[in-house]
Formats: C-alpha cells, structure tokens, sequence
C-alpha cells in the first residue's frame, strides 16, 4: 500500500519537471543583422562655418521657423499646431497606443477575481403542471477570490510589454513627424501667400508705370511726335500687366485657405486673411552651422520611429519564440460556501492549483508565427535603412537648390540690372526719334518679366531654406515624453 504524497511534494516536483524542461531549449535570443547605411561625413555642397558663431540645429534649441524672424509666421505655425485635426488624430493614437503598453504589462500582476453565485435547484419528479409537486429543492450559495499568474519563465510576456512599449515610443515619434511635416506645410503656404501678395504689389507698381508710359505716348500722338501704333502698343502691354494681378491675389487667397484648413478653420475664416498677412518676403537668415550627418538619425522623427519599430519586431520574434516553450501557471481560490445565506461564511473552500503547458502538436502554427515576426522584423530593418537614405537624400536636396537657386538669383540680378539700362536707353532713342515705340515696349516687357522672375525666385530659395532645415528634424513638441 502506497503512502500519500507530503503537501511539499507536489510542487517540489512540479518545479523539478520545469527545470528539466527548461534545459531541453534555449533561451529566446532573436536579433536583427548589422544595419549597415552608407552615411557620408559631411554635407556636401554646405557652405563652410568654420570659425562662425551660429550654432547648429541640435544646440541651438530654436524651433525652425523662427529663423526667418517673422512673427506673421510664427503665429500661423502656432494656429495649425493648436488645431489641426490630423495632429489631433497622431495624438490619439499616442494615447491608444500608451493604453496597449498598459495592457501588455498587466499579465507581470497576478489577476484577483471575486465571485459570487446565488443557486435555487428545485426538481419535480412529479409530472409537470399547476399541481406539480416538487420532491427535491435545495439553495446554495457561494463567495470567494480567485487569484491566477503566470510566471513568465522565458519572457514571453516581458518582450510583448517592451514590444508595446517601443510601438508607443514610435507612435510618440510619429506624432513629432506629423507635427514636423505640418509646419512645413504651413510655412510653404505662408511664403506662398507672402510670395503672391508680394508679386501683386510689383504688378500694381509696374502697372503704375505703364499708366505714366501711355500718357507719355498719348502725348506725344497728340503733339505729332508718335503714332497711334505706339498708343495701341503700350495700352496692350498695360492690359496684360493688369490681367497678372488677379492671378496672383487669387493664388494668395487659395493660400490662406491653405492655412486656415490646417488650422481647423473654415477655408475663408476671417481670422486669417490674406490681407493680414505681410507683402514683401521675409530675408533669407544666415545658413545655421550644419550637424554631422549621423545627428540627423537621432533628430529626425520618422527615423526614430522606424528604429523603435525594428526593436519593437525584434521583441516580437522573442516574444513568438517563447510562445513555443512551456508556460507555469498557478490557479488559487478561497470560497465561502453554504446552503443557507445566514451561514454563507460557516464553510470555506480552499484550493491551490500548479499547472504546466508545454506545446506538443499545433500544426506547426507557433513555428509559423516565429517565421512570420521574423520576416516582419526584417521588413522594419528595410524600412528604417530606406528612410535613413530618404532623410539624407532631402537634406542634400535642399542643400542643392538652395545653392543652385543663389546662382541663379545672382545671374538674374545681373539681367535685371541690364535689362533696366536697356529700358532707359530705349527711351531715349524712342524720344530722340531713333527708334520706334517697339523697342520700348520688348525693353520694358523683359525688365517686367526679370522682375516677376526674380521675386519668385527668392521666395523658391526660401522654400528651399524651408525644406532644410525641416529635413533636419528636431522635436517640436515638448509635450512628448515616452519612456522606451
């Protein structure tokens, strides 16, 4: 006759079988290859600040837009930072995602339950019906806790939580891009607007003096001195100098839309219109002294978010591999019971139960999930080194057209100035009787032209300056703060 078990025996046993188990595999140990990205040392085609007191983007703790020292433009950046709906959205998926951490983390704490359960069991043996007598009727009733836990022996729970955590602090990140994308879409429309307005104010001046050159030949028909060719002329001209000025202020209007739409208003909100906003672009400021290259990995937003996505896969695939290997859980209860209410706490009920899961036969459906993390991890890896490459490609962008934008502002400036000669000496000739009204007229139309160029130009080197220093990254959101 066998003896009974001691009370120790069951989970010194219990342990032992685990431990045993344990030996049989290998601890989850997934990693991603090297990421290997070609980063160059430098920014090719910056201008040098050696020696220069401006500081860079990573020191100097400005937000970007504040370097063109326009405060039209930083309230505008403010209004669609304050109430844009699609930075709205970024941030509730923050806040989901924060909640999924939360989640993740709870199974680390034993769950408690508490149960409660009322009973009547009555049975008629009697046939049924309205005269039906019962021959058996008994209440119960019962209350209790419930505890459950499960060690995470192979840090199955623990890589899900970090998993979790990692979304959230990519999620935080991608909030930080939203908002950096925003501003630059702001700051495009604001120089826009500026741009059209700007370039409506030279066409009113250019129109101004078309009305000066059409006196000027109507006068001299009127003395004998021209002809009704040169009036016809210069009236054509000045017809379709004034045809440009609605071009541009509608351009303008559509521009505030722009921003009011960012903002969360109404596209013709008249808290922002185009007559608010200034006429003349603002100077390009001095080029800020450029980071390395490799700084830009830990400033932009998107390639933050892209690294914590391949260490968010990396903790799934562990997550995944420990899934494949046994699971300890301990079950306790502790419950009142009685038939009676008025004696519900005269008998207790009290159990505590070991259990162990080891996965035999599943179809090879948690190998196939290992194999799915691991594929999706190595789809993160290809994303985060196809956005390093993107973020340095847009930096070395903005770098070229502004540099090749500055050439080409200086040659124009040169034209410009040719141009205005030739205008003056058209004149002169057309007044002495030399030449006719013609060549006035081809003078003043490219003069108008350079003009019209030049101005919009300098507002495309200012968009440039834009996309740099917007290429850079920085976080622009101080309200962020998640823990990875």
């Amino acid at each position: 006759m066998s003896r009974p078990l001691p009370r120790i025996a069951g989970p010194v046993l219990l342990g032992a079988l685990v431990l045993g188990l344990a030996s049989c595999w290998t601890s989850p140990a997934p990693g991603a290859d090297a990421i290997t990205v070609n980063v160059p040392e430098a920014w090719r085609g910056a201008a040098s600040t050696e020696g220069s007191e401006l500081p860079g983007l990573a020191e100097s703790g400005t937000r970007w837009w504040t370097t063109f020292g326009d405060t039209s433009l930083d309230a505008v950046v403010a209004d669609v930072l304050g109430g844009n709906f699609e930075l709205d959205e970024a941030w509730s998926r923050l806040a989901s995602a924060g909640a999924s951490a939360r989640a993740a983390g709870a199974p680390r704490m034993p769950s408690v339950d508490l149960n409660g359960s009322a009973q009547r069991l009555e049975i008629d043996q009697s046939g049924g019906g309205a005269n039906a007598i019962p021959i058996r009727l008994g209440e119960t009733y019962s209350l209790g806790l419930s505890l459950a836990y499960e060690f995470d022996l192979f840090g199955r729970i623990d890589s899900a939580l970090k998993s979790a955590r990692l979304e959230e602090a990519a999620t935080a990140a991608d909030v930080q891009a939203t908002a950096l994308a925003l501003t630059g879409r702001a700051t495009d429309a604001w120089i826009l607007a500026v741009q059209n307005r700007s370039l409506a104010r030279l066409v009113e001046e250019q129109i101004e003096v078309g009305e000066q050159l059409l006196a000027v030949t109507e006068n001299r028909f009127g003395t004998g001195a021209g002809t009704v060719l040169d009036v016809l002329q210069q009236k054509r001209l000045l017809a379709a100098t004034r045809a440009e000025l609605p071009r541009f202020l509608g351009e303008a209007e559509r521009a505030v839309h722009t921003l009011n739409t960012l903002s969360g208003r109404a596209p013709r909100s008249e808290e922002l219109r185009p007559d608010s906003l200034p006429s003349k672009l603002p100077i390009l400021p001095a080029m800020p002294e450029l980071d390395v290259p490799s700084t830009l990995l830990t400033l932009r937003p998107d390639v933050v978010a892209a690294l914590r996505r391949v260490e968010r896969s990396d903790r799934d695939v562990a997550s995944a591999i420990a899934a494949r290997y046994p699971r300890l859980s301990l079950s306790a209860s502790y419950n009142f019971d009685s038939n009676q209410l008025s004696a519900l706490f005269d008998r207790t009920i009290s159990s505590i139960v070991g259990s162990l899961a080891l996965p035999l036969i599943d179809g090879q459906s948690r190998r196939a999930e290992v194999a799915r993390q691991r594929a999706a991890l190595d789809g993160a890896v290809a994303n985060l080194q196809g956005t390093i490459l993107t973020a340095l490609q847009e930096v070395e962008d903005a770098l070229s057209l502004e540099q090749r934008g500055t050439e080409r502002i200086f040659t124009l400036e040169e034209q410009a100035r040719i141009a205005s000669d030739e205008v003056a000496q058209a004149r002169r000739r057309y007044v002495g009787g030399v030449d006719t009204y013609l060549q006035v007229l081809a003078a003043i139309q490219n003069l108008q032209a350079l003009e019209r160029q030049l101005l919009t130009e300098r507002a495309d080197i200012l968009r440039s300056r834009a996309s740099l220093l917007r290429a850079l990254g920085g976080v622009w959101l101080d309200e962020i703060s998640t823990d990875s």
